[in-house]
C-alpha cells in the first residue's frame, strides 16, 4: 500500500480515536496498525530471531566457563555481574518491543454491514471510504454527502476534504467510462453529483469541456458522414470518418468510426441492389415491375439506402396499378390481379390496388353476358359484381366509379327481369303474346346495356309474328306442287310470291318457285332434249344439234342441252375429218411426207382432231428433214470424188461448207404452197358446226 494511503488510514485511526472520546486508547492507532501489520509483524520476527540467536549464543558461552579450568573467586564474581546485567537489558528489550507491538498492531476494524447513522463519524468516514474503493457511483455520492456538510471545525473536516478529492477522481473516472461507452449525458450527470466545494472541482469543470468539445466535434462529423451517406458521396463520407478517427477520444475515434465504415459499406451495397433493381425494369411489364419491387425490398430497413427505394418501390408500385387499371379496360381481369398481386401487402398502395381489383369485377359482370338460353347465370353474375363494388369504400380514389358500377348494374339486372319475363311470355309461341313479349322488352331503355340483346329478342319475336302470317302460303304453296305439274307448279309458285319482300319467309318462298320453275322448264324442254338424243343416234348429228340448240340459255336443261350439243359436235368434226388425217397417215406410209403434211394441214384449228393432225405433221417434217440432210451430205461427197487431187492446197479441201452447196433444197416453194385455204377449208361449212364451239361449252 502507498504511503498516501497509509497516511489516510492513520488519519482516519485518529478520527476513530477523536470520535471514541479517550474510551480506548488501543483503539486509537488501529487503523494504522492495520496497514502497518505486515512490516511491523516482519520487523518484530526479524527481532525474535536476533532475541533468540542471542539465547542461543549464552549456553555456549556458559559451557565455555564450565569446562574451562575454575578461576579464583573474584573472576567468578565478574561474570556474574555481566549475566545479571544481560538479563536486565534483555527484560527492556522485550518489554520496548512489546509496547511497540501494541502500539503498531491494528485494533479491531469496525464492522461496516452494522454501521448506523448514530455511529462515530470516524467509523462512517471509514466506511464510506471502504465502499468508496469499489467505484460504485451510489457508494461514492454516499460518501460525498457524509462529508459535504462538514464544518471547518469538524476535527475530521481535512481528511474529509481528502477523501472528497479522491473519490472525485474516482467519479471522474466512472465518468470516463461512460463517454467510452457513448453516452455523454450520463457523464454529465454522473460528475453533476460532485459538490463544487470538492478541492478537484476543477478536473471537473476541466473533464466537462473537453468532453462537450470532442463530443460536438465527433457528432459533426458523424453527422456530416451520415449526409454524405445519404447523399450517395461515398469519398466525402470516407474522409469524414477518417477525420473522425483521429479525435481524441475513444468512442468516435474507434466505436464510431467503424460504425460509420460499416455503415458505408452496407449502404454501398444496398445501392447496387437498388440499381440491379431498377435494371430489370426494360419493358416496363408487370413481372419487371414485380421483380423489382422483391429485390428492392432486400434492402435492409435499416440503411439510409432503403428510403430511395421506398420511393423506388411506391413510383413501380403506382406503375403496377396503371397497368391493372389498362388490363381492366382490355377486359382482362386476369391480369389485372396478376399486375396488382406484386404490390407488397404493407404498403398503402396494396389497399388501392385491392379496390381497383374489386372495381374490375364489378366492371367484368357485365363483359359476358349470355343472351341465349337461362337468364340465371347473367344474374348471378351481376348480384356477384354488385356486391364487389359496395365493398369499396368511400375514402377510395374509385368510390365515384364503384357507386355509377353499382348503378349500372342495378338496372342490369332490372332490365334483365324486364328480358326475363318477356321470353317466358314469348315462349307460348302465339301471335298475341308474342306482341305482349314484345312491349315487355321494350321497357329496357335506351343506353342501356341490355338494350341491344332486348332489341334482338324484339327483332326475333317480330320475325315470329311474321312467320306465322306467310306460314300459311308457304304451306299451301307445298301443297299444291306434289301433283307435280306444269299447272300445279305455276299454282304454287303463284301462291308462295305473295310473301313479299323483307318478310322472314320471303327466302324460303323464293327458295321454293325457284325449284318449282326448273321442274316446269324441266318437264317443258326433255321432248326437246330427248328427241335431239334419237336423231343422234340415228346418225343424224346435224339436226340433233340444231334441236338440241331450242334450249335456251338459262333453261334448267339448258347445260345438259350443251354438254350433248359438243359431244355431237365432236363426233361429227371427226367423222368429217378423219377420212382426211387417214389419208395423210397413207401418203406418208408410202413416203411422200411432204404430200401428208399438205393433206394433214386441211384439218382446221378447233377441230376435234387438229392435235391429232399437228402432232403427226410434227413427226413427218423431222423425218423429211432428216432426208433432205442425208441427201445433201451424199451429194456433197459425190462430188468430192469426182474432182482431181492435185498438191494439197486449202481450196479443194475447204469449198464445200459454202452455203450454195448445202442450201438450195430448203426454200419455201417444195413444201409450204399446200397449205392454201382453197385445198382444205371448202367442206366444214359453218352451218352445221359453228354455233357450239363457244366459250361456254369446251
Amino acid at each position: 500500500m502507498s504511503s498516501e494511503n497509509i497516511s489516510q488510514q492513520k488519519k482516519l485511526a485518529v478520527s476513530h480515536n477523536y470520535s471514541k472520546n479517550g474510551e480506548n486508547g488501543y483503539s486509537s492507532s488501529s487503523l494504522i496498525k492495520k496497514e502497518l501489520a505486515d512490516p511491523i509483524t516482519s520487523t518484530s520476527q526479524t527481532l525474535d530471531r536476533e532475541l533468540n540467536n542471542t539465547s542461543e549464543v549464552k549456553p555456549e558461552k556458559n559451557s565455555q566457563i564450565s569446562t574451562a579450568p575454575k578461576p579464583n573467586r573474584k573472576p567468578k564474581t565478574y561474570w556474574g555481574w555481566q549475566l545479571i546485567w544481560w538479563s536486565v537489558a534483555a527484560g527492556f528489550g522485550i518489554t520496548g518491543g512489546a509496547a511497540l507491538l501494541w502500539l503498531l498492531v491494528n485494533p479491531p476494524q469496525p464492522n461496516c454491514q452494522q454501521i448506523s447513522p448514530l455511529s462515530a463519524d470516524g467509523e462512517r468516514l471509514y466506511c464510506a471510504h471502504k465502499a468508496a474503493e469499489s467505484r460504485n457511483l451510489e457508494q461514492l455520492e454516499t460518501a460525498l454527502a457524509l462529508v459535504e456538510n462538514w464544518p471547518e471545525e469538524h476535527p475530521l473536516y481535512q481528511l474529509g476534504q481528502q477523501m472528497t478529492g479522491e473519490w472525485t477522481k474516482l467519479i471522474i473516472s466512472v465518468a470516463h467510462q461512460k463517454i467510452r461507452e457513448g453516452n455523454l449525458q450520463a457523464a454529465l450527470d454522473t460528475v453533476a453529483k460532485i459538490p463544487k466545494s470538492s478541492p478537484a472541482y476543477s478536473r471537473v469543470e476541466e473533464a466537462v469541456a473537453g468532453w462537450k468539445k470532442q463530443w460536438a466535434e465527433g457528432q459533426s462529423l458523424y453527422e456530416e458522414a451520415e449526409k454524405a451517406i445519404k447523399a450517395i458521396d461515398w469519398k466525402k463520407a470516407s474522409a469524414y470518418s477518417l477525420a473522425m478517427s483521429k479525435l481524441d477520444n475513444v468512442h468516435w475515434q474507434s466505436i464510431k468510426f467503424r460504425e460509420i465504415l460499416e455503415r458505408i459499406a452496407l449502404e454501398k451495397k444496398g445501392w447496387q441492389i437498388l440499381k440491379d433493381a431498377r435494371y430489370l425494369i426494360y419493358e416496363e411489364t408487370a413481372n419487371e415491375y414485380g421483380e423489382a419491387i422483391a429485390l428492392a425490398r432486400k434492402i435492409d430497413p435499416k440503411l439510409y439506402i432503403r428510403d430511395r427505394a421506398e420511393k423506388d418501390i411506391q413510383k413501380w408500385s403506382r406503375s403496377l396499378i396503371e397497368i391493372a387499371t389498362e388490363q381492366i379496360e382490355e377486359k382482362d381481369l386476369k391480369g389485372a390481379i396478376a399486375a396488382i398481386e406484386y404490390i407488397p401487402s404493407d404498403y398503402k398502395l396494396k389497399k388501392e390496388g385491392k379496390e381497383l381489383i374489386l372495381l374490375g369485377h364489378a366492371k367484368a359482370a357485365t363483359w359476358n353476358q349470355s343472351i341465349e338460353g337461362s337468364q340465371v347465370g347473367n344474374i348471378v353474375v351481376l348480384v356477384e359484381g354488385k356486391a364487389a363494388a359496395t365493398q369499396i369504400t368511400s375514402n377510395s380514389p374509385y368510390y365515384q366509379q364503384a357507386q355509377t358500377e353499382i348503378q349500372q348494374l342495378q338496372k342490369q339486372l332490372d332490365d334483365l327481369a324486364h328480358i326475363q319475363l318477356a321470353k317466358a311470355i314469348a315462349s307460348v309461341g302465339q301471335p298475341a303474346t308474342l306482341k305482349l313479349a314484345i312491349d315487355q322488352a321494350k321497357m329496357v331503355g335506351l343506353e342501356q346495356p341490355k338494350r341491344i340483346q332486348a332489341q334482338t329478342l324484339i327483332a326475333k319475336w317480330r320475325k315470329d309474328l311474321l312467320k306465322i302470317e306467310d306460314q300459311p302460303y308457304v304451306l299451301l304453296a307445298k301443297q299444291l306442287a306434289k301433283q307435280e305439274t306444269v299447272d300445279s307448279y305455276n299454282s304454287a309458285i303463284k301462291q308462295a310470291s305473295y310473301v313479299a319482300l323483307e318478310r322472314p319467309l320471303r327466302i324460303q318462298a323464293q327458295t321454293l318457285i325457284a325449284e318449282w320453275n326448273k321442274r316446269v322448264q324441266i318437264i317443258e324442254d326433255s321432248p326437246l332434249l330427248a328427241e335431239a338424243r334419237v336423231l343422234a343416234k340415228e346418225g343424224k348429228l346435224g339436226q340433233a344439234i340444231d334441236v338440241a340448240y331450242e334450249i335456251e340459255s338459262g333453261r334448267a336443261l339448258y347445260e345438259e342441252a350443251q354438254d350433248e350439243i359438243y359431244k355431237w359436235s365432236t363426233e361429227l368434226q371427226i367423222a368429217q375429218d378423219r377420212p382426211i388425217l387417214n389419208q395423210a397417215y397413207g401418203l406418208a406410209e408410202q413416203g411422200r411426207l411432204t404430200a401428208a403434211i399438205n393433206t394433214a394441214y386441211q384439218i382446221g384449228y378447233g377441230r376435234a382432231l387438229y392435235y391429232e393432225a399437228q402432232g403427226a405433221i410434227s413427226k413427218w417434217a423431222s423425218e423429211r428433214d432428216a432426208i433432205w440432210a442425208e441427201q445433201q451430205a451424199e451429194e456433197a461427197r459425190r462430188r468430192r470424188q469426182y474432182q482431181p487431187a492435185p498438191a494439197p492446197s486449202p481450196q479443194y479441201y475447204s469449198p464445200a461448207p459454202s452455203p450454195q452447196y448445202y442450201s438450195p433444197a430448203p426454200s419455201p416453194q417444195y413444201y409450204s404452197p399446200a397449205p392454201s385455204p382453197q385445198y382444205y377449208s371448202p367442206a366444214p361449212s359453218p352451218q352445221y358446226y359453228s354455233p357450239a364451239p363457244s366459250p361456254q361449252y369446251y
